[in-house]
C-alpha cells in the first residue's frame, strides 16, 4: 500500500528555513564539504538520542554521537530555538561542575492516528516525543461517506478540548482504512465493506476535516505495523499479520518493512482463490476467500447448518457454550483459515504470524486454527493472537504519522533515511 503524503508546507519549509535550506551548488575543483547537509545529519543524530535516551547533556550528546562539543552546541541551540528541544534540568559533574541536561519538547507538536472501520472509528493523538496523550473511539456504523468525515473532524476536536490542545498543533495524521488508495485520485478502492467512501477523494477530504496534512495507510498494514511497534511482534523483522472480521486482510513486514506491492494491493487475500467458487459473481467482488472467511460467510454457513443469530459474536459465543452448529461453523472456519496460515507462511516464511480481527483473535478461533495446522502443514507454524487487540490499526497509525513527522522534521531531505521510532509510548 502506497503511503501519499500531503504535508503542509509549514511543517517541512518551516524546519527547512531553519537547518534544511537546499545546499549550495560549488565548482566541481572545490571538495569543500556541504554545511547544511553535515548539519542535518547531525541534527538527525542528536534528535535520535533524545528520542529514544531520554534528556542528555551537549557534552553527552557530542561524545555518544561523534560529534564536536562545538557543533553539537550549535545543533542543540538551533533546536532550542525552533522550539523541539528544550532544558531539562541541570546536573552536578564528577569535579564540581554542572551540566544543562536538555530534552525533547514533548508538546511543541502532535501526530494523529486514525483508525477508519467499517464499524468504528479510533482516534488517539500523540506528542512528538511519543507519548500518546488522548484517545477515543465512536461507533461509525451507517454512516455516509462525506458523514463519516464529518464524525473524524467532531472526534478531533473533542480531543483536542479534553487534551487543552491547540489545532495548529496537529502537524501531521495518519488514516488507516480497509482498501487501497489511489495515488492519483485519491479515492479508495477494494473496500466493499465501507460504502459510500468507496470513490471518494479520501485524502482530501480527510486532510480538510482534520485541519493537517494526511499520509493514508491500508488498516491491516497499519495493524502489523502497530503489533511490530508495540505488540507481540516487537523486535520482528519479518511478520505477517492476518485479520479476520467484517472483511479479511493480510498485513506483511519483509525485513523491516512493509511489503506493498506494484499497486499498493499486497495482502488482498480476500480474493484468493479458494474457499468459495471463485468464478462466482460475488468471489469476483468481495473475493472468494472473504465470502468463506468473512463474517458474512461465517453467517451463512451457521444459518445454513440451522442456528440463527444476529452476528458472529453471538456465534463465538454459542460455540463457546457448546452450541453444535455455532461450533461446526467457527470450526470450518478455522480450517480454511489454517490453509490460508500455510499459504501466506509457504509463500513468505515469516518468524510469527499474528491473528487480529474480532474473529481471528478469539481465543476459540486462535485454538482452532493451531488445532487443524497439523493436519495440513508439517512445518510448525508460531501462530498468536493479537497483543493490541481492537487497538492494533490505530496504534500502526500513530506510529506511521510519528515517523513520518519525526522524518519530515529532523531527517535530511536531501539524504532521506528512516529514523527509528521511539520506544516509550504509552
Amino acid at each position: 500500500m502506497s503511503l501519499h503524503p500531503v504535508v503542509g508546507g509549514s511543517i517541512a519549509d518551516h524546519f527547512r528555513s531553519v537547518n534544511l535550506a537546499p545546499h549550495q551548488v560549488l565548482p566541481m575543483n572545490q571538495s569543500i564539504p556541504n554545511p547544511p547537509v553535515l548539519r542535518q545529519i547531525s541534527v538527525r543524530a542528536a534528535m535520535d538520542l533524545l528520542l529514544h535516551e531520554g534528556p542528555m547533556s551537549r557534552a553527552a550528546l557530542a561524545k555518544k554521537t561523534g560529534l564536536s562539543k562545538q557543533t553539537m552546541s550549535e545543533v542543540i541551540r538551533t533546536l532550542e530555538e525552533s522550539g523541539w528541544v528544550q532544558v531539562k534540568g541541570v546536573v552536578s559533574g564528577k569535579v564540581g561542575r554542572s551540566a544543562i541536561t536538555y530534552e525533547v519538547a514533548a508538546n511543541a507538536g502532535y501526530a494523529l492516528g486514525l483508525d477508519i472501520g467499517a464499524t468504528m472509528v479510533r482516534m488517539a493523538l500523540v506528542n512528538i516525543a511519543g507519548t500518546i496523550v488522548e484517545e477515543c473511539e465512536q461507533p461509525s456504523g451507517g454512516l455516509s461517506g462525506v458523514n463519516l468525515l464529518t464524525l473524524t473532524h467532531d472526534m478531533l476536536e473533542t480531543s483536542l478540548k479534553r487534551a487543552g490542545i491547540a489545532r495548529e498543533k496537529i502537524l501531521l495524521a495518519a488514516v488507516a482504512t480497509p482498501g487501497v488508495v489511489d495515488p492519483l485520485s485519491g479515492a479508495l478502492t477494494l473496500a466493499p465493506n465501507m460504502g459510500d467512501l468507496s470513490g471518494l477523494d479520501l485524502v482530501a477530504g480527510l486532510s480538510k476535516a482534520l485541519g493537517a496534512g494526511v499520509i493514508v495507510e491500508n488498516d491491516i498494514n497499519a495493524a502489523m505495523v502497530g503489533e511490530a511497534w508495540k505488540g507481540c511482534s516487537a523486535g520482528i523483522e519479518n511478520g505477517a499479520f492476518i485479520s479476520l472480521g467484517t472483511g479479511i486482510g493480510l498485513g506483511m513486514m519483509v525485513n523491516g518493512k512493509l511489503m506493498r506491492g506494484a499497486h499498493g494491493a499486497a495482502g488482498e487475500i480476500s480474493y484468493l482463490p479458494f474457499g468459495a467458487d471463485p468464478y462466482a459473481s460475488e468471489s469476483l467482488d468481495r473475493g472468494a476467500l472473504e465470502c468463506a472467511i468473512g463474517a458474512r460467510g461465517i453467517m451463512e454457513r451457521y444459518r445454513a447448518m440451522g442456528g440463527e443469530a444476529a452476528a458472529v459474536r453471538e456465534v463465538l459465543e454459542r460455540a463457546v457454550a457448546g452450541d453444535r452448529a455455532a461450533h461446526g461453523a467457527i470450526a470450518e472456519t478455522a480450517r480454511l483459515t489454517a490453509l490460508l496460515v500455510v499459504s501466506v507462511d509457504a509463500m513468505f516464511d515469516p518468524q510469527k504470524i499474528v491473528l487480529g480481527g474480532n474473529v481471528g483473535r478469539h481465543p476459540l478461533m486462535v485454538r482452532l486454527i493451531g488445532e487443524a495446522l497439523p493436519a495440513c502443514s508439517r512445518k510448525r507454524i508460531t501462530v498468536e493472537a493479537s497483543l493490541l487487540g481492537s487497538r492494533a490499526t490505530m496504534v500502526g497509525a500513530v506510529a506511521l504519522a510519528l515517523n513520518q513527522l519525526h522524518n519530515t522534521l529532523f531527517s535530511p531531505q536531501d539524504l532521506p533515511s528512516e529514523m527509528r521510532l521511539p520506544s516509550f509510548v504509552a
